[in-house]
């Protein structure tokens, strides 16, 4: 009786050490498993930074109304990354995110694969973006048109990211879309990047900007409009000398942002007299990246009128253009 006992409790312990022994077992590859994952991938960090820290009012010699970032200014970071995996032929959609703050853009990547980083910072100034319950338009839609949040944090999606980073089309405060919005804009690519030997991603942000300096005398009589871009002075003979100057950014991100791009466009001039006659000109005016292009009016009636275009820069002479009408 004994002896069957013994073999009992035997068996009993057997039965249970090779019960235990299993689940250890599978916890144990599993966890080895994990770490291999682990070894895999590496947290980047993603740093876009302006390639050059000079000012906009330094690099344009500009005295007046500086263009300085105010403390309470508002910079908005739209990133696309893509990822090339071992024996593909291109990239891929990997993840998207809009940000507010510069320290939590960061992600997860394999360390076998290649990177491709697409970022836009949008930087309020006149113009402020359009937000409804949260949610951002132009140039911050992505997949199809859909309205993107601030969530400081990458979507990670292979099947949709932003659409519209290149373009110029912006919705602004009041749900207008303007190509030239008042705002600043910075665009920045890297290619091929690896993420094997380290844990930071420099970007370098180029401005896709230019700016104008209107000076107009007012008429001598009725009004005078200027239209150009999408917007609109008025100034009447009962006004006082109008100098205002802006930055705006180009319709075209991806040129606008390299060195020494330049585009023509037409400003077009109405004068409205009193008696509700109308004078119109037009010129073509160079707008250049990164410069303050002077435009001073001033018109009289049946007399040589004087329109001006003049370039500041800092390290650049000083352009004159005279457009000399007679009405």
């Amino acid at each position: 009786m004994k002896k069957q006992v013994t073999w009992s409790w035997l068996l009993l312990c057997i039965f249970l050490f090779a019960a235990c022994e299993k689940p250890v077992l599978e916890s144990s590859d599993s966890n080895k498993k994990s770490k291999e994952k682990n070894k895999l991938t590496r947290v980047i960090r993603i740093l876009p930074k302006e390639l050059s820290v000079e000012t906009f009012e330094e690099s344009m010699g500009a005295k007046e109304q500086p263009f300085t970032r105010a403390g309470s200014t508002s910079r908005f970071y739209a990133i696309n990354v893509y990822e090339k995996k071992p024996n593909d032929e291109g990239y891929s959609m990997y993840a998207y995110g809009l940000f507010t703050s510069l320290s939590k853009i960061a992600l997860k990547m394999n360390v076998e694969s290649l990177y491709k980083v697409e970022c836009l910072i949008v930087e309020e100034k006149d113009d402020k973006l359009f937000v409804s319950d949260g949610v951002y338009s132009a140039p911050f839609f992505h997949g199809n048109n859909y309205g993107t949040k601030a969530t400081n944090s990458f979507v990670f999606s292979k099947e949709e990211n932003f659409t519209g980073l290149k373009a110029g089309a912006t919705t602004i405060a009041d749900g207008k879309v303007v190509n030239h919005p008042r705002v600043v804009k910075l665009y920045g690519t890297v290619s091929d990047f690896s993420p094997k030997a380290t844990n930071t991603l420099p970007i370098n942000m180029r401005r896709a900007v230019f700016g104008l300096h209107f000076k107009i005398t007012p008429p001598e009589e009725g009004k005078l409009t200027v239209s150009y871009l999408g917007w609109y002075v008025y100034v009447t003979k009962a006004s006082a000398a109008y100098e205002n100057r802006k930055v705006y950014s180009f319709d075209d991100i991806e040129k606008g942002s390299q060195e020494g791009y330049q585009t023509q466009v037409d400003m077009q001039i109405t004068w409205t007299k009193d008696d509700g006659t109308n004078e119109k000109e037009t010129k073509q005016v160079v707008l250049k990246r990164n410069v303050m292009t002077v435009i001073e009016i001033k018109v009289e009636g049946q007399k040589p009128h004087g329109f001006t275009f003049n370039e500041e820069s800092g390290d650049m002479k000083t352009e004159n253009v005279e457009w000399n009408l007679i009405f």
